[in-house]
């Protein structure tokens, strides 16, 4: 770990500093709208406190009183709330007087029973006439719609998964890709689906492409992936083989698991005959401080390294990454000045450190300075990489004389500028951003996101101030 200090600036090496932010926002006095809001949810919480008989008499009720509850949102918003406060027997009767009074519910009301049997679905069987409901709506609703909103699309795709149409529900997260990503319980609820379903093939295919649009695995995919893994094998030694794929996946991927998937995980390996305990790993060495093994060393090889660089050659450079976010001209000017100023020691993405002192402070050039300052002390030769609006901020005209420095048309991302000097210079080279260039990661493939996180990890170093 390496970390300086100066001033009131910490220039601190990646993933050797964590920092914990707590907001403190003012209570105010609520104002007359959210004080009728507040006295119709006061009434709702009553009335389902005991059971309900007469869903018709708290409907007129709570429309006769002051507030956002009107005659067109009412059933799909009371049913949301049912079941948003654990409601369930009161969702459930609801829902019944709604099927029996209405002959074409709202798309609300559909959307709230839908959401209403995927949480029944976790704790008990669904009933053939709540599995038909679900069948039902999905056919009427194709019926009816050309294309789908993202939200009924969601609560579509979980009520399939619970009567486990893993097809429908694949059709249904193409078409929310249509319009927007799917959410991280969409893809981890159709993966899980599939694994519980033994269609592993498709569930590892499902798994990639979420990750490629940015969605980790959450705990009920990782929980399915086990089950499957325990159901499918029974000796020993071949559990323990299947299983390490999850620890692959969560390795290669460098995922932050769910404390309760690092649970499930501890107490499987357990049942297995392993020791299996929480620990820690020792800063210095990464060594865990339990077993005394040492993690993986995350520098690359020079081999590895080079794929890394041909990658930004062939997709960033040649490819288009680059291509939509500045002009050709730019970009050729760009590579000219690479290899004639190159191999740098240290590139800065210098709009981002500017900016760690906040947006709107009047000294933003301050954290620049004293980042360039550091380097300079260490015979350091350095890259400055911004936009060209910097070069009217006061102070500027200092640093161009201490620094190697480029400066983008002001309509185009810096990100991919600084990352690909870093990466041409060489192995050897570091950069300065607090950016976590997850977009970059995610558009590689998995063996290629595996070595630039470690690439990153290895070379990267953030700006905090000490306020």
């Amino acid at each position: 770990m390496i970390v300086t200090a100066f001033s009131r600036f910490l220039l601190t090496s990646r993933s050797s500093y964590l920092r914990v932010a707590v907001r403190c926002i003012p209570t105010a006095t609520p104002s007359g709208k959210t004080k009728y809001v507040n006295d119709q949810m006061e009434y709702i919480k009553s009335v389902t406190s005991s059971k309900v008989t007469d869903w018709q008499a708290v409907r007129t009720h709570i429309l006769s009183m002051p507030g956002s509850f009107k005659e067109k949102n009412i059933d799909g918003v009371l049913l949301k709330i049912l079941i948003t406060y654990k409601k369930i027997d009161a969702a459930l009767s609801f829902a019944e007087f709604l099927e029996n009074s209405e002959d074409d519910l709202s798309l609300g009301v559909t959307n709230g029973m839908l959401g209403l049997y995927y949480e029944i679905a976790k704790e008990r069987q669904l009933t053939d006439k709540e599995k038909q409901f679900i069948l039902d709506s999905y056919k009427k609703l194709y019926e009816k719609y050309e294309v789908l909103d993202s939200t009924t699309c969601e609560r579509l795709l979980h009520a399939l998964c619970a009567v486990d149409e893993w097809s429908k529900a694949l059709k249904v997260l193409d078409d929310i890709n249509l319009s927007c990503k799917p959410t991280h319980s969409a893809y981890s609820t159709v993966i899980a689906t599939l694994f519980k379903l033994n269609r592993k093939a498709q569930a590892l295919e499902l798994i990639e492409n979420s990750l490629q649009n940015k969605r980790p695995l959450k705990h009920v995919a990782y929980e399915s992936w086990i089950n499957y893994v325990l159901r499918k094998y029974k000796e020993k030694k071949t559990r323990v083989k299947y299983l390490e794929e999850v620890c692959v996946h969560i390795s290669r991927n460098c995922t932050i698991l769910p404390e309760k998937t690092a649970e499930l995980l501890k107490d499987t390996y357990a049942a297995l005959g392993w020791n299996a305990k929480y620990t820690k790993i020792r800063k210095q060495n990464g060594q865990c401080v339990y077993c005394k093994s040492s993690l993986e060393c995350l520098k690359l090889t020079e081999d590895e390294f080079k794929l890394i660089q041909k990658n930004v050659k062939d997709r960033i450079i040649v490819g288009s990454d680059i291509l939509l976010k500045t002009s050709p001209q730019e970009l050729q000017r760009f590579l000219e000045f690479v290899e004639r100023t190159a191999p740098y020691d240290i590139v800065l993405d210098a709009l981002n450190i500017c900016y760690a002192m906040g947006k709107f402070k009047a000294d933003k050039v301050g954290p620049l300075i004293y980042v360039v300052e550091h380097f300079r002390q260490q015979n350091k030769k350095i890259l400055l990489i911004g936009r060209k609006h910097m070069l009217k901020w006061p102070k500027m005209n200092y640093l161009l004389n201490k620094t190697c420095n480029f400066f983008t048309d002001d309509m185009s991302q810096d990100d991919p500028f600084f990352i690909t000097a870093a990466i041409l210079s060489g192995s050897h080279t570091d950069f300065v951003s607090k950016d976590q260039l997850r977009g970059h990661r995610f558009q590689m493939q998995e063996e290629l996101r595996y070595l630039f996180q470690r690439w990153q990890w290895q070379h990267q170093w953030m700006v905090f101030i000490n306020k």
